[in-house]
């Protein structure tokens, strides 16, 4: 009869190697299903940002000056009654999110308080993101992603698949989502301002006397400028159904027309988030009318997120990327690299620019006739 032979796998040095191997693949395995499981609820968290904010659960933390309790939060929500146990599953979601903190008192009760990010949740602060969070999640706003692949056949506009119009026509039938549209507009103006005058000063403090913001909005941008540089005559430049529905402002005048037609004459032309609407043919176009408007040592400042194709670790990367497939989504627009940019300067005619960086999604180009 023979001898059975037993062979410890643990001590095997062979064996051990291949177990060793399996525990690497395994493991490389599952971290590759976790990435795809993570990005697939990719949109959880922007839904779950949506709820904190239609609750005003920082509001609330922010106002009782204290960390709160979790009966004490679901008692002063503006929704009632509040399921607690659902309300801590959604807190322990923004706890993971890194949104709030929860701290264990000695009495082993938990308590809630906001952790950094948390400021921009809350309402009535320049640089609050409350409007550009409800905007972006809107369930119409959302619809255009749905038919990214078909957007990718011939000149298909998913917003418009989605939609059954094109972006502005939809604004201008439905007021409700124009004002949500708006206000998300003019919240990321006033971030986007507030970099650009307290570190940008030099794009204004060049003898420039009269500014004329192309595309101005509600005017949250010209405000800005006109309070920091109170020498600079500050003029919005919008649709007609725009500036009628854009508020007086003191020392701001308000003109309407057509950017494709023509641009009223300044010293400089502000253009923020404008080109990366249009397509290349319409921004050349549009830059033509600027450069029209202009005197010789005139200039027209572009706000607009430049696209760096090699530093894929910077912060705003992934956000940059995204802007620029919302925009292929909803306007058949584009963000685009200094290069790109370089050659719509180029061809409406101006000699030179100069791209200045700045704390925010967006950068600053300088075009020079």
């Amino acid at each position: 009869m023979k001898q059975r032979t037993i062979i410890d796998i643990n001590n095997h040095p062979t064996l051990q190697s291949s177990k060793e191997k399996m525990e690497v693949v395994n493991k490389i395995d599952l971290e590759n299903q976790a990435n795809i499981w993570k990005i697939i609820y990719g949109f959880c968290e922007s839904l779950v940002l949506k709820c904190a904010v239609q609750l005003e659960i920082a509001e609330t933390i922010h106002n009782h000056g204290k960390p709160m309790s979790l009966s004490e939060l679901a008692s002063k929500l503006p929704v009632q009654p509040i399921n607690s146990d659902r309300l801590y599953r959604i807190m322990r979601y923004l706890v993971h999110m890194k949104l709030f903190n929860m701290e264990i008192s000695p009495k082993v009760t938990k308590k809630y308080s906001l952790a950094p990010p948390a400021k921009y949740l809350i309402r009535g602060w320049e640089r609050s993101m409350v409007a550009s969070i409800l905007a972006m999640n809107d369930k119409d706003m959302l619809a255009p992603w749905h038919h990214l692949n078909e957007g990718l056949s011939g000149n298909c506009n998913a917003f418009e698949k989605a939609l059954g119009k094109s972006i502005w026509v939809f604004m201008s039938e439905n007021p409700e989502k124009n004002q949500l549209f708006n206000e998300a507009m003019a919240c990321d103006t006033r971030l986007v301002t507030s970099a650009l005058v307290n570190e940008c000063k030099s794009v204004f403090c060049d003898g420039t006397k009269t500014l004329v913001d192309v595309g101005g909005g509600t005017g949250a941008a010209m405000m800005a400028v006109s309070e920091a540089f109170p020498n600079i005559k500050c003029t919005i430049f919008d649709l007609p159904h725009v500036i009628a529905e854009s508020p007086e402002m003191p020392n701001i005048t308000k003109v309407s027309g057509d950017m494709f037609e023509s641009i009223p004459s300044a010293d400089a032309i502000l253009m923020k988030n404008i080109l990366h609407d249009w397509d290349d043919d319409k921004c050349i176009k549009i830059l033509m009318r600027c450069k029209e408007a202009l005197p010789r040592e005139g200039k027209v400042i572009i706000v607009d997120i430049v696209l760096d194709v090699v530093d894929w670790v910077h912060p705003y990367t992934k956000v940059r990327l995204a802007s620029d497939l919302d925009m292929m989504l909803n306007t058949g627009g584009r963000e685009r690299t200094e290069e790109e940019l370089k050659r719509l300067i180029n061809a409406a005619g101006f000699t030179s620019y100069k791209v200045t960086q700045m704390s925010a999604v967006q950068s600053v180009i300088e075009a020079y006739p």
